[in-house]
């Protein structure tokens, strides 16, 4: 599902578990940076699941623009937080 949104360009944003295989965020990144989708690695895929309500989870792709930018925003903000 995921890399169908990354492809058709309707994913605005990705986020990769932290515990994902090393293959699948080469490979996800790999796409996103070809596709110039932004691509983050953060937390855990238990509590990322669990954020949507899924188990076992570890690539999500974000549609919505004005969500994405929030996240960003967030993600920005805790990378500049962590010396």
């Amino acid at each position: 599902m995921c890399l169908d949104k990354i492809k058709f360009k309707k994913a605005k944003l990705v986020l990769l578990s932290e515990d994902a295989s090393d293959n699948n965020k080469q490979k996800f990144q790999s796409i996103c940076e070809d596709n110039k989708i932004p691509c983050y690695i953060y937390g855990n895929k238990f509590d990322l699941s669990k954020s949507i309500g899924k188990d076992n989870k570890t690539v999500f792709a974000i549609l919505d623009g004005n969500f994405a930018k929030s996240i960003t925003k967030m993600l920005e903000d805790l990378r500049g937080a962590i010396i």
